[in-house]
């Protein structure tokens, strides 16, 4: 094709004047650009995702899905964005057709039981249980996908596959036709103290928080339930971080402590400890308002004069209260790791955020404390009537 250069002057006919452009030229105009890949649109899905901005992350993993129809990871990935979304219909055919693609994909079964139990229905949570239960008993064997069955079916899903494992452990074999010896008869259990009946689920959630020793330690001469709201928060912090230096990231926990009330008169035992690990709260709404419930229910039972909330940062999927946030409200990166701390008692309410950093080479250190906004970062609804 050739190019033309019009040129008039007045008075004067106009002239085309007709050029051949360069072959750099004609390259330039006929080399049409790529178009974007699946991987590209599940690229830009995941990083909106990550910002909070879950509409467009959506429209962004159809686009993939579009691209690429037979991409189970793309419908999982869709499936989280219309949860975020309370888009729970959506979510739900989507993680069935993950589930049809992939039927050994483990976060298709994941995505398929939060829709179920995002819908409200007792009945539809007891099928989102029956089905974590299934994907586990098929090999399925994932963390995620056991904390999920907690909380949605709470001790039942626990003691269903505390069974189903005992009856999946390998029996050793007979040495021929050897009669086995019985086995040692088993030693009588103590019954169970008032204490350990209110302890978390299990040692090592216990083990992330301070023991009694270490709070009295934190406190001084303090008695836990005769410490102001604040010094019990301070008391139950420095195990926390002295954990944390010694073991990393990893050692932080979710959990909150119970102030206990003085001792009733008359009574010759020392109010205990409230502990409560609530790392499954912080997966979703329904996950949330429901360990609310909780510990409201326990406050009250316990008389307790205040609650400490610790939560990592990390573990956090709702609410991203730090996302969206100008630089006077979060003064840290968005990516910053850290823990919270929100305190609560009938007439106060505090959060806090401490950075924590821990290198490659596992060297940790705690960063700047700031003081936020209870109004906008608050993790949990209030826990004490006011």
């Amino acid at each position: 094709s050739k190019a033309g250069n019009c040129r008039s002057t007045r008075g004067s006919v106009a002239t085309l004047t007709l050029t051949e452009p360069s072959p750099e030229a004609s390259r330039e105009l006929h080399m049409p650009a790529a178009p974007a890949t699946s991987d590209d649109h599940k690229k830009e899905g995941n990083e909106l995702f990550a910002k909070g901005d879950f509409l467009r992350a959506a429209a962004a993993y159809t686009r993939g899905i579009k691209a690429a129809p037979d991409s189970h990871v793309l419908y999982s990935n869709r499936a989280q964005a219309f949860l975020r979304l309370h888009k729970v219909g959506k979510a739900l055919e989507d993680a069935d057709r993950c589930i049809a693609l992939a039927p050994d994909f483990v976060k298709g079964y994941h995505r398929k039981a939060s829709a179920l139990h995002a819908l409200g229905e007792p009945a539809r949570s007891e099928e989102a249980a029956e089905l974590l239960l299934g994907a586990i008993e098929r090999g399925m064997e994932d963390r995620e996908l056991v904390r999920l069955g907690v909380t949605v079916g709470g001790k039942a899903f626990a003691a269903r596959l505390d069974a189903f494992r005992k009856a999946a452990a390998p029996v050793a074999p007979e040495e021929g036709d050897k009669p086995a010896a019985p086995p040692p008869p088993a030693k009588k259990a103590a019954p169970p103290s008032a204490a350990a009946k209110e302890a978390p689920p299990t040692a090592a959630a216990a083990a992330k928080g301070p023991t009694e020793q270490s709070l009295s330690e934190g406190l001084g001469e303090q008695l836990p339930w005769e410490a102001p709201p604040e010094d019990f928060a301070a008391g139950c912090l420095q195990p926390i971080l002295k954990r944390f230096l010694a073991e990393g990231l990893v050692s932080l926990p979710a959990v909150v402590y119970l102030q206990p009330a003085p001792p009733t008169k008359g009574s010759r035992e020392e109010p205990s400890l409230g502990q409560i690990s609530i790392k499954p709260a912080f997966a979703s709404p329904s996950t949330l308002a429901q360990c609310a419930d909780f510990l409201q229910g326990k406050a009250a039972e316990a008389r307790a004069r205040s609650a400490v909330i610790f939560v990592r940062k990390a573990l956090i999927e709702y609410p991203c209260v730090w996302k969206e946030k100008r630089k006077q409200e979060w003064p840290f990166d968005a990516k910053a790791d850290g823990l919270f701390m929100q305190c609560e008692s009938q007439n106060d309410r505090v959060v806090y955020f401490t950075q924590l950093t821990e290198s490659k080479g596992g060297v940790c250190s705690v960063g700047e404390t700031v003081q936020l906004d209870p109004a906008t970062f608050a993790l949990m609804p209030r826990l004490f009537a006011t």
